[in-house]
């Protein structure tokens, strides 16, 4: 009798411990934010219905993890805003740091947000919110700032940036020019002139330094992938018509294709790439 109580309580130890990890903290985005009133149901659209709502860019979304998305509009007079709640399958710094403007300013809601022009980006755990003006009126930053307040209070806590990040270069990097990415797709839009002599990682990121250099952190399962990985991008290099050059030092490879230059090392299970185009 004890041991089936016991397991019993188990059991809804986690039940719950499951079910508040999936559950917003309250309904979310809210009904009415201060004078701006809810216009019509909220729409929702999960799995490869975002094919529906997106015309175009879905397939990112789905790389990073997507799960679903809860729209809804708010007006106030003829002023409108539009909310939208990304939820993915894990946390959602990835899909911030790939869909945040990368001209905007931080912002401090969830684990971190940008703000630019008309719109605001941020996250916390696995959501992402997107907050955008869909008309022009007087007070529209502070709009958009008071309604993204009120939805970072629904949204589910937690998460982390990836431990990646660290091994991007701190010197000279701009700040808001960090992007962590999964898939080829991304990285396809990140690191356009990198990314068809790669593939295979598990993850990688990228950043921007102060020269406009980009700099690209691939990691893959171990160093006898990373060789394969150099030997690859080495054939696809000629094979392009590139050049590749070894350093005598054994300092790593230089890539020289299409009026890019890309410097490429390695270090365990990290393949760090420096891209720069020779006529900006």
């Amino acid at each position: 009798m004890g041991i089936h109580v016991r397991a019993c309580f188990a059991t809804f130890i986690v039940v719950f411990l499951v079910s508040g990890c999936s559950t917003p903290k309250k309904s979310c985005p809210p009904t009415n934010i201060g004078t701006w009133i809810a216009a019509g149901e909220k729409e929702v659209y999960v799995g490869d219905d975002l094919f529906v709502y997106i015309n175009g860019g879905a397939e990112i979304y789905h790389e990073y993890g997507f799960v679903e998305v809860a729209v809804q509009r708010y007006v106030r007079g003829e002023d409108s805003i539009s909310v939208e709640i990304y939820s993915m399958d894990g946390d959602a710094f990835g899909i911030y740091s790939f869909a945040r403007s990368s001209s905007g300013y931080a912002v401090k809601l969830g684990n971190g947000g940008t703000s630019a022009d008309y719109y605001l980006h941020f996250w916390s755990g696995p959501e992402l919110a997107v907050i955008t003006a869909e008309s022009e009126f007087d007070d529209l930053g502070a709009a958009v700032l008071e309604i993204g307040t009120a939805v970072a209070g629904c949204l589910r806590s937690g998460g982390v940036e990836p431990d990646l990040l660290d091994y991007l270069p701190i010197e000279d990097r701009v700040p808001g020019s960090e992007v962590y990415f999964t898939g080829r797709l991304a990285f396809l839009n990140v690191a356009r002139p990198a990314a068809p002599l790669f593939s295979g990682f598990t993850d990688g990121a990228a950043a921007v330094d102060e020269s406009g250099e980009q700099i690209v952190v691939l990691r893959w399962f171990d160093e006898v992938t990373v060789d394969e990985a150099f030997q690859e991008a080495r054939r696809l290099c000629e094979a392009s018509g590139g050049v590749v050059v070894e350093n005598e030092n054994g300092g790593g490879v230089e890539f020289e294709l299409g009026g890019v230059r890309i410097q490429a090392s390695s270090s365990d299970d990290l393949i760090t790439l420096r891209v720069r185009r020779e006529n900006p």
